[in-house]
């Protein structure tokens, strides 16, 4: 199983501007280090805890499908396609109307209908592909708590530069945790 970004995030869920409110003492030769905590923040979300909070749009390859088809990331958007490599060698895409999707749930879920048993797919790696959607529509709608846990990654990696774990780390994981899949 593994997870191939298709088409990358254009927005993150927190901007300079607003980081920058929440650290007093930043200033304008401080916004290229500033940046790099933004998107280092969000990468940590989605590598540590699952949390996409941008949309982007992802594939994930399987070897043979599973009885249920569980995706480990949050929130997902969509389900664009499920798609397989056939006995010949051909690709085939699974009629959305053989699987329900459970989207809410951490993970969220793939599973053929009652009347339909899903297809056998090449003997081959990655022969399942399932196409989705991760992400908040926009900044706007990420949860106010997580963007707190943010600032607070961001303004400890700003004050302590040096490699010695972040001190609020506690507190952010504790928010974080009713998020993680």
């Amino acid at each position: 199983m593994s997870l191939q970004l298709i088409t990358a995030q254009t927005n993150w869920a927190l901007e300079l501007p607003e980081v920058k409110d929440h650290i007093d003492e930043a200033k304008a030769a401080d916004d290229a280090k500033l940046q790099e905590l933004i998107y280092g923040v969000e990468d940590e979300l989605k590598d540590g805890y699952g949390i996409y909070l941008s949309e982007a749009t992802y594939d994930l390859l399987l070897d043979k499908f599973p009885k249920e088809i569980l995706i480990w990331a949050w929130p997902i958007a969509s389900i664009t396609s499920v798609k397989y490599t056939d006995g010949n060698g051909d690709t085939q895409t699974v009629s959305s109307d053989n699987y329900t999707t459970d989207l809410f749930s951490k993970p969220a879920r793939i599973a053929p209908i009652d009347s339909y048993a899903w297809p056998v797919p090449r003997n081959s790696i990655n022969a399942v592909q399932v196409r989705f959607v991760t992400g908040f529509t926009s900044p706007a709608v990420v949860p106010a708590r997580i963007k707190e846990a943010m600032y607070l990654m961001i303004a400890d990696g700003f004050d302590n530069r040096e490699d010695k774990g972040w001190r609020f780390r506690r507190l952010s994981e504790r928010i974080l945790t009713k998020y993680k899949y």
